[in-house]
């Protein structure tokens, strides 16, 4: 290789060469490796497990989870009884709620949103003109002794 600054040539060891571009290499991803049968069969383990502990199955659960986990028992146990008291919800086209029975509950929820929207607003502002008050209370005195100060030097001139 010929140096770009002094013009030498210069023999660059093959282990701090860089790969020829025109030489294809292998592509490396994220995902090199993985075995996408498991990746995706590990969604539907996981629902059998989240029916089964809310279904009081637990031993089969923590059975299944352990299954495709590499977990300990006890984490399993902790994990199954942590998915028995959760509260799941479907959603299935044509079934459970429709737009109907959502719209009232969005709604209430907007309505807090503007409350507690409106109240923030009414706080900052609050906070800020009283801190603009004390700025002010501390730099009105400040500058008119400045002001006198610089009146009295031009009176005396």
């Amino acid at each position: 290789m010929k140096c770009p600054y002094c013009g030498n040539l210069v023999a660059i060891p093959e282990s701090l060469r860089k790969p020829d571009s025109n030489q294809q290499q292998p592509q490396s991803t994220l995902f090199s490796g993985a075995d996408y049968g498991s990746l995706m069969g590990y969604g539907a383990q996981w629902s059998e497990v989240v029916m089964m502990a809310q279904n009081s199955q637990k031993d089969a659960a923590v059975k299944k989870y352990m299954s495709f986990s590499n977990v300990s028992e006890s984490d399993a146990k902790a994990m199954v009884d942590s998915l028995a008291g959760a509260q799941t919800y479907e959603f299935t086209p044509g079934t459970g709620y429709n737009a109907v029975q959502i719209a009232p509950i969005m709604a209430s929820y907007a309505d807090t949103a503007k409350s507690v929207t409106k109240w923030s607003m009414w706080l900052s502002c609050g906070i800020t003109a009283f801190v603009m008050i004390i700025i002010v209370i501390t730099v009105i005195p400040i500058l008119i002794s400045v002001f006198a100060g610089v009146w009295a030097a031009f009176q005396s001139f």
